[in-house]
């Protein structure tokens, strides 16, 4: 998107879809400007898999998926699919199973697709090679963190590709990003509103089980465990540092995006909305909060956090098992889903004014530790040289979150017992 001397430069964004088509249709009438360029999301399951496990997504038939990307094109919105795991079993190499996504890949070119996202390297060079008339999305999923990465996906022929996440508070290293990509026909894209840990340490774990619950055939596609969000939401939780120091940014705070690709004379940026596991309120709500640059009331409405109220497909696993008489199984859902009735935790967005501008002029986050994460004996004592800890994060969490701490101890003392029954195999898939 080109700009002139004098024009500033508006976002944009893709926002996940439930293939409700109510949010399209409000959609098209809340985005008067044309923000939002385009919808992502896929079939329940299919051959390749993506990021989101199979018992947590809305069903969906090829003739439902032709459809709904004819009802976005009708609305001025482009339809990306994701093929997007982190994992693909080899499948891609073997003649059969090689033949199958092919197959695939074509069904979704016949019906109108516009964009497939990938983290394969491979996927990327069969969809640029034989399948040129579809643009190609780089996931999240790849780890695209420096000037090298960007390269070697270029290279490959990418026409977009999603930095991982912790490179959103990380402006120096953005600008650079950006005057690389200037001269280049590829975008760059950041996600917006993911709670993820900080450098989560489960991210590999937890894309590749989500890998292996999105694949058509898969034992963990009927009931996936999700032992690593059930982990790092503890860690939340236990320490709400944390969910300040994830790399969500504000509506209010898009701006700064703004700012750096006027300054360096680059727009092919855009910001990545999620969750499509949600319902339409919530999508509608996170659309509202960016497209109007601000949001009044809790952060945590509009950030992925995975309340199981919010949860749209996640009980009806729960009938399969049932009607499918399978009682061990159904007992470790249960508890599964027990794990995410949540406590009520209130962050209040509007005393978040001001956070991001420490990292606009000085990030350090990949020079220090947290000091506002707990050490494993549950104390916040500082371990080794105090120079390289930090505890921004931390002074802003005591001042922006709220909770009731009788509430949140409670339910720690149950995620515990359930987490440590997941480690001692008592409950499994």
């Amino acid at each position: 998107m080109s700009k002139t001397a004098n024009e500033k430069f508006n976002m944009m964004y893709s926002i996940a879809t439930n293939f409700d088509t109510k949010l399209i249709d409000e959609i098209a009438k809340m985005d008067t400007g044309k923000s939002i360029k385009s919808v992502y999301g896929k079939m329940k399951s299919d051959i390749i898999g993506g990021g989101r496990a199979s018992m947590v997504l809305p069903p969906l038939s090829m003739d439902n998926l032709k459809n709904y990307i004819k009802l976005c094109h009708k609305n001025g919105l482009e339809f990306n699919y994701l093929l997007n795991p982190m994992c693909l079993s080899n499948k891609e190499l073997q003649k059969d199973s090689r033949n199958e996504i092919i197959k695939f890949i074509e069904d979704l070119e016949g019906i109108g697709i516009d964009w497939i996202t990938v983290n394969s390297p491979y996927l990327c060079k069969v969809v640029k090679k034989d399948f040129p008339g579809i643009k190609v999305s780089i996931g999240v999923h790849s780890c695209v963190c420096e000037l090298q990465h960007i390269k070697y996906w270029e290279d490959m022929g990418a026409d977009e590709i999603t930095l991982q996440m912790y490179i959103n508070r990380n402006f120096e290293l953005l600008e650079r990003m950006l005057n690389y990509t200037k001269g280049s026909g590829v975008a760059l894209r950041v996600f917006g509103n993911s709670a993820c840990l900080h450098n989560c340490s489960y991210r590999m774990s937890h894309a590749t089980g989500q890998s292996h619950a999105s694949r058509t055939g898969e034992r963990s596609a009927k009931f996936y465990m999700d032992n690593n969000l059930m982990n790092c939401t503890t860690e939340k939780v236990e320490n709400p540092t944390h969910m300040i120091a994830a790399e969500w940014i504000r509506p209010e705070d898009v701006k700064y995006y703004e700012a750096l690709c006027d300054k360096t004379g680059n727009h092919k940026f855009s910001i990545k909305l999620v969750e499509r596991t949600k319902p339409t309120e919530y999508l509608l709500n996170v659309a509202k909060a960016y497209l109007s640059r601000g949001y009044e009331g809790n952060l945590l409405d509009i950030i992925l956090w995975p309340a199981i109220k919010e949860m749209s497909n996640v009980s009806k696993p729960l009938i399969a098992l049932e009607s499918a008489s399978e009682p061990d199984k159904l007992a470790g859902m249960k508890r599964f889903m027990d794990f995410f009735k949540l406590p009520d935790i209130y962050i209040d967005n509007k005393k978040l004014d001001g956070f991001v501008e420490k990292f606009v002029s000085n990030y350090e986050c990949n020079k220090k530790v947290c000091n506002g994460m707990q050490c494993p004996d549950g104390s916040n004592r500082v371990i080794g040289d105090s120079s390289l800890t930090c505890s921004y994060c931390k002074s802003w969490a005591e001042k922006v979150i709220s909770y009731d701490k009788q509430e949140v101890d409670a339910w720690l003392d149950k995620s515990r017992e359930i987490l440590n029954d997941v480690i001692d195999g008592k409950i499994l898939c």
